[in-house]
């Protein structure tokens, strides 16, 4: 793990190392989430409804398929990929989890069990589309470790 070093200026923030297994590149932004056909602890991939409550954190940076690269764990981000699909407008605060096969985050309600890692950091309208292409760059706050 590497720790921020700590200063007024800058929010405190924590990145772990991870191995993408993908197969496909990881922008940064994105979210993974533990491997669990290899479980190391090492290898991440794309979230899956069996790894949805198994998130590392988002992509500090782009990390090609089968290479190592950060994934920021603990603190405020403010580009993680997020997507509203929902009927209501995302709020401050609203809890947000990674979505099965896609690779954005989305709206989630408090007792669906995959809770409690990741959180909006700026409000965001419903969009009518669920694609990547509806989804964008809104600030965050991560809290996986």
């Amino acid at each position: 793990m590497m720790f921020q070093r700590i200063n007024r200026e800058d929010s405190e923030k924590v990145f772990s190392v991870f191995y993408n297994v993908a197969g496909a590149t990881i922008t940064a932004g994105y979210p993974a989430c533990w491997d669990t056909s290899t479980a190391d602890g090492v290898r991440v991939t794309k979230p899956a409804t069996a790894n949805l409550s198994l998130v590392v954190g988002l992509a500090a940076e782009t990390i090609n398929d089968s290479s190592y690269g950060r994934f920021q764990c603990y603190g405020y981000r403010a580009s993680g990929y997020v997507i509203n699909a929902t009927a209501q407008t995302l709020n401050a605060g609203d809890i947000i989890i990674p979505v099965n096969a896609q690779w954005y985050l989305n709206y989630s309600a408090a007792s669906d069990g995959k809770s409690g890692f990741l959180f909006a950091g700026e409000s965001y309208a419903s969009v009518t589309q669920t694609t990547l292409s509806a989804a964008a760059n809104k600030k965050v706050f991560i809290r996986a470790l």
